[in-house]
């Protein structure tokens, strides 16, 4: 799924598994990756680089990233820090937001992916019309498969031990749409079902329901998820 403003003020919602579209990049864009040392993540920075970008990794621990090539440097940063996020995303084009994490006491409002997305709504605000746009991962337990919502499930209620990492992704949501001014896109891959594999290039987008190939599958590459998000950008 991808769920986001194509520009300021309006609103799309698109779901993801894997209808052959690849697209070229028809200019070198800055792209900021948080979570460049996570497996998602460096996929997405690779993808980037392969396409000509310039990519700006950022890690607590930028000694750990893997990815080399002339394209990309890596920084410390911190997602969850509105000082650090303005010190590195600024005079970039894109910042990609692929990190998770159960915050303080396991509660939605601690997850990292909701203060990831907190602390950018925050920055793009304060950059104004200079703010970069914003693509961040999400979970797949909020869509919605044969119209039941992921986040129904009973394993997700408050006090037990996935609650607040899960419900985390929908408060990031939430913030976004309650953004003003912010470009932003939430991208969402089917839950459960991003696994290793080829790059194909091979993808389809939909809505809030989960969708499935002809064989009632739904799944999607690490690999083609990353290809999505830098045809996003």
């Amino acid at each position: 799924m991808i769920l986001g403003t194509p520009a300021r003020g309006a609103a799309r919602l698109l779901v993801l598994v894997g209808l052959a579209w690849f697209s070229t990049s028809s200019f070198a864009a800055t792209i900021v990756v948080y979570g460049a040392r996570g497996g998602v993540g460096e996929v997405i920075g690779a993808e980037a680089l392969s396409r000509g970008h310039q990519v700006i990794g950022v890690s607590r621990n930028p000694a750990e990233v893997q990815l080399d090539h002339p394209n990309f440097s890596v920084v410390a940063g911190d997602v969850t820090d509105l000082d650090s996020m303005l010190e590195v995303i600024v005079g970039a084009e894109v910042v990609v937001i692929a990190v998770g994490g159960i915050g303080q006491g396991n509660s939605p409002e601690e997850a990292v992916t909701y203060r990831a997305a907190e602390t950018f709504v925050r920055a793009a605000t304060a950059l104004g019309d200079s703010a970069p746009r914003v693509i961040q991962v999400s979970g797949g337990t909020t869509l919605r498969v044969n119209g039941v919502w992921g986040l129904d499930d009973p394993t997700l209620l408050e006090g037990t031990s996935r609650h607040g990492r899960y419900w985390g992704h929908w408060l990031a949501i939430e913030q976004y749409r309650a953004s003003t001014g912010v470009e932003w896109t939430v991208m969402t891959p089917p839950p459960g079902a991003m696994v290793p594999g080829e790059r194909t290039g091979v993808y389809r987008l939909g809505g809030e329901d989960v969708l499935v190939n002809a064989q009632g599958e739904s799944t999607i590459s690490v690999a083609d998820f990353a290809v999505a998000i830098v045809d996003e950008a």
